[in-house]
């Protein structure tokens, strides 16, 4: 039963994705059309113009991927869709968990598409050189490989993400337990919980530091002055509690979702 309920979520969530992933990729190839002419100045305006949709467009995408996973989360379990929703023969994890992959699948899949637009639009030889002296200088400063420093990227924005999704849920799941300004609360709720995924991120960080000269670093020396190998602990921290604090979250809601819903 996961899979057909992660196929509906899916479908739902894509059916208004794919539109923006297309609009995207269309002013991408745009873009690089017009700013090919190099000798017309009217081409390279439009070019200009392509370039900046795109790029609004490359955010329109983060974002309604975020809105479109919420809404499907609030009309399928506590909306109009709802009263099928409980009455299906399927536990509550098995819900909530085909929301959370749903969330994960198309996320990843938008950050996948911006790259692709990125590549598009702007690719070519000297930008191209540009970033891969970029990526080396970076390698080579973190004692690293270009590889390793373009999936330590990929991965962060895909954790932080996934963190502001996984705060959306939990603010749903929150502001749904009660009678009234449901929606209102949802809201505060997921910023608040963002809010707190930041705090104790910094806090435990701070407790570990307490214990290691080389993270108390981190608090007590500025950016100048941090060395390569602090800056990799960091790193691999945030990753480390970013990942945890996701699974925390996860099984927090389910717990919560299992105590039961107020459908509207």
């Amino acid at each position: 039963m996961l899979k057909k309920c992660l196929k509906y979520d899916l479908k739902y969530i894509y059916k208004v994705l794919i539109v923006f992933y297309l609009i995207d990729i269309v002013f991408a190839c745009f873009t690089r059309i017009f700013l090919s002419f190099d000798n017309s100045f009217m081409l390279h305006i439009l070019g200009l113009i392509a370039s900046g949709t795109t790029i609004s467009f490359m955010f329109s995408i983060i974002i309604n991927n975020l809105m479109r996973v919420w809404a499907r989360c609030v009309k399928n379990v506590y909306g109009d869709e709802s009263y099928l929703t409980h009455t299906l023969p399927i536990s509550k994890s098995t819900i909530y968990t085909s929301k959370f992959l749903s969330s994960i699948i198309t996320m990843f899949t938008s950050i996948l598409v911006i790259i692709f637009c990125v590549f598009i639009a702007y690719y070519s030889k000297n930008n191209l050189e540009l970033v891969k002296n970029a990526l080396q200088f970076l390698a080579t400063t973190m004692d690293s490989t270009t590889i390793k420093v373009i999936l330590i990227s990929f991965f962060v924005i895909f954790l932080e993400l996934t963190t502001i999704l996984q705060a959306g849920f939990t603010g749903i799941l929150l502001g749904h337990r009660s009678n009234n300004f449901k929606m209102a609360k949802s809201i505060i709720y997921g910023f608040l919980n963002y809010l707190f995924v930041g705090v104790i991120s910094v806090l435990i960080i701070y407790i570990i530091g307490l214990f290691n000269p080389n993270i108390m670093d981190l608090f007590n020396s500025n950016s100048n002055t941090l060395s390569v190998d602090i800056v990799k602990i960091a790193l691999t921290l945030g990753i480390c509690l970013y990942i945890i604090l996701i699974g925390i979250y996860y099984y927090i809601d389910i717990k919560i979702f299992k105590k039961g819903v107020n459908v509207d």
